[in-house]
Protein backbone atom coordinates (compact mmCIF):
# COMPACT_ATOMS: atom_id res chain seq x y z
CA UNK A 1 0.00 0.00 0.00
CA UNK A 2 1.14 3.44 -0.43
CA UNK A 3 2.23 5.15 2.47
CA UNK A 4 3.79 8.45 1.29
CA UNK A 5 1.83 11.72 0.93
CA UNK A 6 0.34 12.70 -2.69
CA UNK A 7 2.96 15.38 -4.72
CA UNK A 8 1.60 17.65 -7.79
CA UNK A 9 2.34 18.26 -10.75
CA UNK A 10 1.23 21.41 -12.89
CA UNK A 11 -0.38 20.27 -16.49
CA UNK A 12 -2.26 22.89 -18.54
CA UNK A 13 -3.06 24.71 -15.70
CA UNK A 14 -4.65 22.07 -13.26
CA UNK A 15 -2.81 20.15 -10.90
CA UNK A 16 -1.96 16.46 -11.58
CA UNK A 17 -1.96 14.28 -8.59
CA UNK A 18 1.00 11.31 -7.86
CA UNK A 19 2.53 9.35 -5.59
CA UNK A 20 6.18 7.82 -6.10
CA UNK A 21 7.52 5.32 -3.66
CA UNK A 22 10.11 2.60 -3.38
CA UNK A 23 13.17 2.22 -4.54
CA UNK A 24 15.04 0.47 -7.63
CA UNK A 25 13.90 0.78 -11.33
CA UNK A 26 11.25 2.91 -12.04
CA UNK A 27 7.45 1.58 -13.04
CA UNK A 28 4.59 3.62 -13.57
CA UNK A 29 0.90 2.28 -13.11
CA UNK A 30 -2.15 3.41 -14.86
CA UNK A 31 -5.32 2.59 -12.60
CA UNK A 32 -8.96 2.54 -14.26
CA UNK A 33 -12.03 4.35 -14.32
CA UNK A 34 -12.80 3.49 -10.28
CA UNK A 35 -10.68 6.76 -9.68
CA UNK A 36 -8.49 5.73 -6.83
CA UNK A 37 -5.04 5.33 -7.75
CA UNK A 38 -4.73 4.75 -3.91
CA UNK A 39 -6.47 1.49 -3.82
CA UNK A 40 -6.52 0.46 -7.44
CA UNK A 41 -3.17 -2.46 -7.37
CA UNK A 42 -3.60 -4.61 -4.35
CA UNK A 43 -1.09 -6.76 -4.32
CA UNK A 44 0.47 -5.87 -7.37
CA UNK A 45 1.71 -2.37 -5.61
CA UNK A 46 3.22 -4.64 -2.97
CA UNK A 47 5.04 -6.62 -5.05
CA UNK A 48 6.72 -4.26 -7.60
CA UNK A 49 7.86 -1.97 -4.12
CA UNK A 50 9.76 -4.80 -3.29
CA UNK A 51 12.63 -4.18 -6.11
CA UNK A 52 10.94 -0.94 -8.27
CA UNK A 53 10.08 2.92 -7.67
CA UNK A 54 6.27 2.76 -8.08
CA UNK A 55 5.31 6.04 -9.45
CA UNK A 56 1.35 6.24 -9.62
CA UNK A 57 -0.53 9.38 -11.17
CA UNK A 58 -4.15 9.89 -10.64
CA UNK A 59 -5.55 12.28 -14.11
CA UNK A 60 -8.43 13.90 -14.15
CA UNK A 61 -11.60 11.47 -12.32
CA UNK A 62 -9.51 10.85 -9.89
CA UNK A 63 -9.51 11.26 -6.11
CA UNK A 64 -6.04 13.11 -6.85
CA UNK A 65 -6.50 15.45 -10.06
CA UNK A 66 -9.73 17.55 -10.93
CA UNK A 67 -11.56 17.53 -14.07
CA UNK A 68 -11.16 20.39 -16.68
CA UNK A 69 -13.39 23.31 -17.23
CA UNK A 70 -13.69 21.67 -20.57
CA UNK A 71 -14.77 17.95 -22.08
CA UNK A 72 -12.40 14.90 -20.95
CA UNK A 73 -10.33 13.49 -23.51
CA UNK A 74 -8.12 10.79 -23.69
CA UNK A 75 -5.34 13.01 -25.06
CA UNK A 76 -5.50 15.52 -22.04
CA UNK A 77 -5.40 12.60 -19.36
CA UNK A 78 -2.20 11.09 -21.67
CA UNK A 79 -0.54 14.64 -21.49
CA UNK A 80 -1.47 14.70 -17.79
CA UNK A 81 0.52 11.11 -17.91
CA UNK A 82 3.08 12.37 -19.57
CA UNK A 83 3.73 15.42 -17.24
CA UNK A 84 4.27 13.17 -14.86
CA UNK A 85 6.71 10.97 -16.20
CA UNK A 86 8.70 14.35 -17.01
CA UNK A 87 8.66 15.78 -13.44
CA UNK A 88 8.73 12.38 -11.65
CA UNK A 89 10.98 9.92 -13.69
CA UNK A 90 14.57 9.70 -14.50
CA UNK A 91 14.83 8.55 -18.26
CA UNK A 92 12.55 5.94 -19.79
CA UNK A 93 9.98 3.81 -17.70
CA UNK A 94 8.30 0.82 -17.77
CA UNK A 95 4.65 1.69 -17.58
CA UNK A 96 1.53 -0.97 -16.62
CA UNK A 97 -1.87 0.15 -17.60
CA UNK A 98 -5.38 -0.87 -16.47
CA UNK A 99 -8.80 -0.44 -18.15
CA UNK A 100 -8.87 2.92 -18.79
CA UNK A 101 -5.29 3.30 -17.88
CA UNK A 102 -4.33 1.06 -20.22
CA UNK A 103 -5.99 3.44 -22.83
CA UNK A 104 -4.71 6.15 -21.44
CA UNK A 105 -1.11 4.73 -21.30
CA UNK A 106 -0.92 3.54 -25.06
CA UNK A 107 -2.05 6.84 -25.74
CA UNK A 108 0.48 8.05 -23.69
CA UNK A 109 3.39 5.69 -25.58
CA UNK A 110 2.17 6.90 -29.24
CA UNK A 111 2.50 10.18 -28.22
CA UNK A 112 6.13 10.49 -26.50
CA UNK A 113 7.90 6.92 -27.46
CA UNK A 114 11.22 8.29 -25.78
CA UNK A 115 9.67 8.05 -22.44
CA UNK A 116 8.16 4.76 -22.04
CA UNK A 117 10.79 1.93 -22.16
CA UNK A 118 8.13 -0.96 -21.93
CA UNK A 119 4.32 -1.25 -22.19
CA UNK A 120 1.74 -3.95 -20.47
CA UNK A 121 -1.71 -3.32 -20.86
CA UNK A 122 -4.27 -5.01 -19.05
CA UNK A 123 -8.73 -5.04 -20.03
CA UNK A 124 -7.52 -2.28 -22.73
CA UNK A 125 -9.51 -1.78 -25.77
CA UNK A 126 -9.08 1.03 -28.70
CA UNK A 127 -12.88 2.01 -28.75
CA UNK A 128 -16.00 1.28 -26.88
CA UNK A 129 -18.33 1.95 -30.55
CA UNK A 130 -19.48 -1.60 -31.03
CA UNK A 131 -23.70 -1.83 -30.64
CA UNK A 132 -22.79 -3.95 -26.99
CA UNK A 133 -20.44 -1.83 -25.81
CA UNK A 134 -22.52 1.68 -26.73
CA UNK A 135 -25.49 -0.30 -24.85
CA UNK A 136 -23.52 -1.17 -21.71
CA UNK A 137 -22.13 2.46 -21.30
CA UNK A 138 -25.54 3.80 -21.96
CA UNK A 139 -27.13 1.53 -19.34
CA UNK A 140 -24.31 2.20 -17.24
CA UNK A 141 -24.33 6.12 -17.79
CA UNK A 142 -28.19 6.05 -16.72
CA UNK A 143 -27.80 4.04 -13.73
CA UNK A 144 -25.55 6.74 -12.43
CA UNK A 145 -28.51 9.23 -12.82
CA UNK A 146 -30.97 6.83 -11.12
CA UNK A 147 -29.14 5.16 -8.34
CA UNK A 148 -26.14 4.87 -7.10
CA UNK A 149 -26.48 1.87 -5.49
CA UNK A 150 -27.48 0.02 -7.98
CA UNK A 151 -24.97 1.21 -10.25
CA UNK A 152 -22.34 0.89 -7.97
CA UNK A 153 -23.57 -3.31 -7.61
CA UNK A 154 -24.04 -3.02 -11.68
CA UNK A 155 -20.17 -1.71 -12.05
CA UNK A 156 -18.77 -4.76 -9.47
CA UNK A 157 -20.94 -7.35 -11.05
CA UNK A 158 -18.93 -6.56 -14.71
CA UNK A 159 -15.91 -5.70 -12.65
CA UNK A 160 -15.49 -9.46 -11.16
CA UNK A 161 -15.91 -12.71 -12.43
CA UNK A 162 -18.83 -14.58 -11.07
CA UNK A 163 -16.75 -17.58 -9.67
CA UNK A 164 -14.43 -14.86 -8.35
CA UNK A 165 -17.57 -12.75 -6.90
CA UNK A 166 -19.16 -15.80 -5.04
CA UNK A 167 -16.38 -16.50 -3.32
CA UNK A 168 -16.12 -13.03 -1.28
CA UNK A 169 -17.32 -12.50 2.40
CA UNK A 170 -19.84 -10.38 2.74
CA UNK A 171 -17.82 -7.20 4.01
CA UNK A 172 -15.16 -7.57 0.69
CA UNK A 173 -18.33 -7.56 -0.95
CA UNK A 174 -19.15 -4.31 0.58
CA UNK A 175 -15.76 -2.67 0.60
CA UNK A 176 -15.61 -3.06 -3.28
CA UNK A 177 -19.15 -2.10 -3.91
CA UNK A 178 -18.28 1.55 -1.88
CA UNK A 179 -15.26 1.96 -3.84
CA UNK A 180 -17.89 2.00 -6.84
CA UNK A 181 -20.48 4.97 -6.52
CA UNK A 182 -20.51 7.11 -8.83
CA UNK A 183 -18.05 9.95 -8.17
CA UNK A 184 -18.11 12.97 -10.56
CA UNK A 185 -14.76 12.30 -11.69
CA UNK A 186 -16.00 8.41 -12.38
CA UNK A 187 -19.20 9.45 -14.04
CA UNK A 188 -16.59 11.90 -16.32
CA UNK A 189 -14.69 8.80 -17.14
CA UNK A 190 -17.73 6.98 -17.82
CA UNK A 191 -18.77 9.38 -20.42
CA UNK A 192 -15.32 9.45 -21.76
CA UNK A 193 -15.79 5.49 -22.56
CA UNK A 194 -18.35 5.69 -24.28
CA UNK A 195 -17.44 7.93 -26.88
CA UNK A 196 -13.98 6.80 -26.96
CA UNK A 197 -11.41 5.56 -30.01
CA UNK A 198 -7.72 5.64 -30.02
CA UNK A 199 -7.38 3.67 -33.04
CA UNK A 200 -5.48 6.43 -34.55
CA UNK A 201 -2.94 6.35 -31.90
CA UNK A 202 -2.25 2.58 -31.68
CA UNK A 203 -0.51 2.20 -35.28
CA UNK A 204 1.89 5.03 -34.18
CA UNK A 205 3.53 2.63 -30.80
CA UNK A 206 7.20 1.47 -31.30
CA UNK A 207 7.34 0.97 -27.65
CA UNK A 208 7.62 -3.00 -26.88
CA UNK A 209 4.18 -3.49 -25.52
CA UNK A 210 2.53 -6.86 -24.15
CA UNK A 211 -1.26 -6.94 -24.25
CA UNK A 212 -3.55 -9.07 -21.64
CA UNK A 213 -6.79 -10.05 -22.43
CA UNK A 214 -8.95 -11.70 -19.27
CA UNK A 215 -10.76 -14.61 -20.53
CA UNK A 216 -13.71 -14.02 -18.02
CA UNK A 217 -13.43 -9.85 -18.47
CA UNK A 218 -17.31 -8.48 -18.48
CA UNK A 219 -16.47 -5.13 -19.11
CA UNK A 220 -13.77 -5.63 -21.78
CA UNK A 221 -14.53 -9.22 -23.41
CA UNK A 222 -11.94 -11.02 -25.07
CA UNK A 223 -12.60 -9.95 -28.56
CA UNK A 224 -12.00 -6.64 -28.15
CA UNK A 225 -8.79 -7.44 -25.84
CA UNK A 226 -7.81 -9.43 -29.08
CA UNK A 227 -8.60 -6.31 -31.65
CA UNK A 228 -6.54 -4.03 -28.71
CA UNK A 229 -3.39 -6.32 -29.41
CA UNK A 230 -3.59 -6.40 -33.35
CA UNK A 231 -4.14 -2.62 -34.01
CA UNK A 232 -0.50 -2.39 -32.03
CA UNK A 233 2.03 -3.24 -34.16
CA UNK A 234 4.34 -6.11 -33.20
CA UNK A 235 2.24 -6.07 -29.97
CA UNK A 236 2.86 -10.09 -27.85
CA UNK A 237 -0.10 -11.25 -26.29
CA UNK A 238 -1.46 -13.11 -23.08
CA UNK A 239 -4.38 -14.22 -21.90
CA UNK A 240 -5.57 -14.43 -17.55
CA UNK A 241 -8.17 -16.45 -16.78
CA UNK A 242 -9.71 -13.74 -14.78
CA UNK A 243 -12.13 -11.24 -14.45
CA UNK A 244 -11.94 -7.32 -15.34
CA UNK A 245 -9.71 -6.81 -12.24
CA UNK A 246 -7.12 -9.19 -12.70
CA UNK A 247 -5.11 -7.48 -9.87
CA UNK A 248 -7.56 -8.90 -7.57
CA UNK A 249 -8.87 -12.50 -8.98
CA UNK A 250 -5.13 -13.14 -10.41
CA UNK A 251 -2.42 -10.98 -8.67
CA UNK A 252 0.52 -13.59 -9.05
CA UNK A 253 -0.26 -14.58 -12.48
CA UNK A 254 -0.99 -11.01 -13.42
CA UNK A 255 3.10 -10.11 -11.74
CA UNK A 256 4.45 -13.07 -13.44
CA UNK A 257 3.55 -12.12 -17.03
CA UNK A 258 5.03 -8.55 -15.95
CA UNK A 259 8.03 -9.22 -14.86
CA UNK A 260 8.54 -12.11 -17.02
CA UNK A 261 7.90 -9.28 -20.12
CA UNK A 262 9.59 -6.18 -18.58
CA UNK A 263 12.33 -8.40 -17.53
Amino acid sequence: MISTAALSVDVDGLPVGYYREGHGREIVLLHGASGHPETSFPHLLDEVMKSRTAIVPGYSGSSLTPLPEGELTVDLLAEQVLGVLRAAAHGPVDVVGFSTGAVVGAVAAAKEPGLVRRLVLSGGFAHYGHPWQRLFTRTWRRLADLDANTFAEFTLLHALSDGHLDTLAPRDRLMLRSGLMPSPGMVALVELVSRLDIGAHLPKITTPTLVLGNTRDQLVPLRYAREFHEAIPGSAYAEIDSGHLAALERPEELVAHIEDFLG
